[in-house]
């Protein structure tokens, strides 16, 4: 293991792909291992970019990362696929539309399954771009899974949301009403060049305009991934936005309120962690389940009951 960390301090690229599959597995040695390498993390700029299915952001991701290595920077990619409800596997096929960026050896690109995770993200996605930042990337572009209006948790991960819209939806002013347009500081209008493009920028603008607090107002670019047509001036708002958060302060008070959600995500693994191998092994606790099931115990009252015997245990359980 040691060995494994001196190799991903000294760049090896097959022992960051070895580390990132250890904390996708949740290996044991995971936690000693984040606390020796966070330390040698170097504030990389965190995109996501997130948006309906087929809206193309897999096409934009690749052209967008062409334009970062333009400007000199390292990339690291990280591209999640939804799982299988069933298998729990994942079809991993954002790698298809991202072909002609493998053979660069500044970029590094990683396929990842969502294993259940609601927000459009992995559960591990934290971990995974500390490791990106720790190897020396620049630049760390999270492509999320195309869900909807819930798709809102990579608010917690990255400096600069870019939201991408396409015409041809239907009501974009129903899409608006909530959910992850909210929480861009880029807008995107994917495939430019289809009828209704520009209807769909005007309805962007029109709600930005509803919004007079806001210190921030998110640029609008109009894209054509497929034809690399408007990736320069979505590269300028991105660049803009990072400029924003630094002179404004902004940028350290996302990255305090990032690391206290990390904390809080990591508490909430280990317990469920912790509850599920216990409901499996522990008489007592399977005895609560049971009396909840037959309905002689009211739920809330079999959860505070769960939570004293792990606590009560909590020595024993490494708590």
């Amino acid at each position: 293991m040691d060995n494994l960390v001196e190799r991903f301090k000294s760049g090896d690229v097959a022992a960051l792909s070895r580390l990132i599959s250890m904390v996708e597995n949740d290996n044991p040695l995971v936690d000693e291992i984040m606390l020796d390498i966070e330390t040698k993390t170097k504030s990389a700029q965190v995109i996501g970019i997130t948006g309906p299915p087929g809206a193309g952001k897999s096409t934009l991701v690749d052209k967008l990362i062409r334009v970062f290595r333009k400007h000199g920077k390292s990339v690291g990619a990280l591209l999640v696929d939804p799982s299988s409800i069933l298998s729990g596997g994942a079809f991993l096929g954002d790698r298809i539309r991202i072909d002609n960026t493998c053979c660069d050896d500044e970029v590094y690109l990683r396929s990842l399954a969502t294993r259940g995770e609601l927000g459009g993200l992995t559960p591990k996605i934290g971990e995974i771009v500390n490791l990106l930042d720790a190897f020396g990337k620049n630049i760390i572009i999270i492509e999320t899974v195309g869900i909807g209006q819930m798709e809102a948790d990579i608010i917690n991960y990255a400096d600069t949301k870019v939201v991408l819209a396409v015409p041809g939806l239907g009501d974009q002013m129903q899409a608006m009403k909530g959910g992850i347009l909210e929480i861009a500081d880029v807008f995107v209008v994917n495939k430019a060049d289809i009828s209704g493009a520009e209807n769909v920028a005007f309805d962007l603008n029109m709600m930005l305009q509803l919004k007079h607090s806001q210190e921030w107002t998110p640029d609008i670019v109009m894209t054509q991934a497929l034809n690399n047509k408007g990736i320069d001036e979505l590269y300028d708002a991105i660049m803009k936005h990072e400029d924003y958060l630094k002179a404004s302060g902004a940028r350290e008070l996302l990255a305090s309120r990032n690391r206290e959600f990390a904390c809080f995500n990591a508490v909430m693994r280990k317990f469920k962690r912790i509850l599920s191998e216990q409901s499996a092994t522990d008489f007592d606790i399977i005895k609560v389940f049971d009396e909840v099931k037959a309905g002689s115990k009211n739920p809330h009252e079999g959860a505070r009951e769960v939570l004293e015997l792990l606590l009560d245990n909590r020595n024993r359980l490494n708590i």
